[in-house]
């Protein structure tokens, strides 16, 4: 049995100019991506380039019109991984605003990952970190099944932007206020 991650299988199977083609809303949007963990490594059996500075999620990211932005620490770790958040939450929480306060900084619109565990650490991480020290980020944060979604023409509701944690009316705005 060949078990793919999501975002390989997109790459490998239609690639960044077929899902181009595919796009009916291309979307204008600063997107600070976080490949994760998991995305990357086992890097000889994923085979997907460079496991310091891949590209292959950042051409995804731009096939759907948005900017895949560069940041510092771009592949620094969200904060969850290994047991972290589970065993060190307040350890795990200081990544975690360490990585935000970067892509803060960058100038992200969005956060878009492909991970559950990043997603959760990225979206109710702020929620906890706004109570824990005081600091508010609201980034919204998307699955990148999400973000394709939203370029192929559905609206935010229909995939469940607006059920996240952090949701961010200027966001809906960009989106061409298409929230309902």
């Amino acid at each position: 049995m060949d078990v793919r991650h999501i975002v390989e299988f997109l790459y490998d199977e239609f690639g960044p100019e077929k899902i181009k083609e595919m796009v009916v809303k291309p979307l204008d949007l600063k997107v600070a991506l976080h490949y994760g963990c998991h995305l990357v490594k086992p890097s000889k059996e994923r085979q997907l380039g460079s496991v310091e500075q891949p590209t292959f999620f950042d051409e995804l990211i731009e096939a759907t019109g948005a900017e895949s932005i560069d940041y510092p620490d771009k592949m620094a770790c969200c904060g969850a991984g290994g047991g972290v958040r589970s065993a060190l939450l307040e350890k795990s929480l200081e990544m975690t605003n360490h990585k935000l306060s970067r892509i803060r900084d960058a100038g992200a619109d969005c956060i878009v990952n492909a991970c559950p565990f990043c997603h959760l650490q990225f979206d109710s991480g702020q929620a906890e970190i706004r109570e824990k020290f005081a600091l508010e980020y609201n980034i919204p944060v998307l699955h990148y099944s999400q973000l394709l979604g939203l370029a192929l023409g559905f609206p935010p509701e229909e995939l469940g932007i607006d059920l996240n944690i952090i949701t961010n009316e200027e966001f809906f705005e960009k989106l061409g206020g298409r929230i309902e």
